[in-house]
Order: C-alpha cells, then sequence, then structure tokens
C-alpha cells in the first residue's frame, strides 16, 4: 500500500509580523470609527445650537422633535434666570 504524505505543513499561528500588522490595522480602524462617532455627535451638536434661539412656536411650526423643542426650552430658561440674577446682583450692588 502506498501512504502519501503531505508535501507542505500548516502553520498553526500566523508569524509576528502579520500579528503585528493585523493588530495595526484593528487600531486604525478603531481611532476611524471614533472619528466618524465624535463628527457625527459634533454634528448634532450644531444643529441643536442653530435652532437654540428659535421659540417653541417656530420650532413646532419647522417640524422639530419633541425632544429638540424641550431641549431649547430648558435653554431658554436658564439663560433667562441668569440675566435676572446678572440684574438682581447689579441693583444689590455686587
Amino acid at each position: 500500500m502506498h501512504n502519501p504524505t503531505c508535501p507542505s505543513t500548516i502553520p498553526l499561528s500566523r508569524p509576528w509580523p502579520d500579528k503585528l500588522l493585523a493588530a495595526a490595522l484593528d487600531a486604525f480602524n478603531d481611532l476611524g470609527a471614533r472619528w466618524r462617532a465624535r463628527a457625527e455627535r459634533r454634528r448634532r451638536e450644531q444643529e441643536l445650537d442653530a435652532v437654540a434661539d428659535m421659540n417653541e412656536l417656530l420650532l413646532r411650526d419647522i417640524g422639530a422633535p419633541e425632544w429638540m423643542i424641550a431641549q431649547a426650552n430648558v435653554r431658554r430658561d436658564v439663560e433667562r434666570r441668569r440675566w435676572l440674577e446678572m440684574q438682581q446682583g447689579q441693583r444689590v450692588g455686587y
């Protein structure tokens, strides 16, 4: 009987340069994903800043979501309170 042998061996692990390259590519891809996520967050913040000065009626007219209307109201209330505190501080003489 003829018993065939395997002409080449199958490596059980990758060489260390391949492992190093794969780790570097994974890190690079992760960095790119984080950069895109940050850019998306920043874009949303800029959009919210653009509509923050609009009043509730105008936001409803343009079809803004309820969370955006509520957040704009909170921001406007905070600014109003700061302005009132500043006015009261000037009257008292701070």
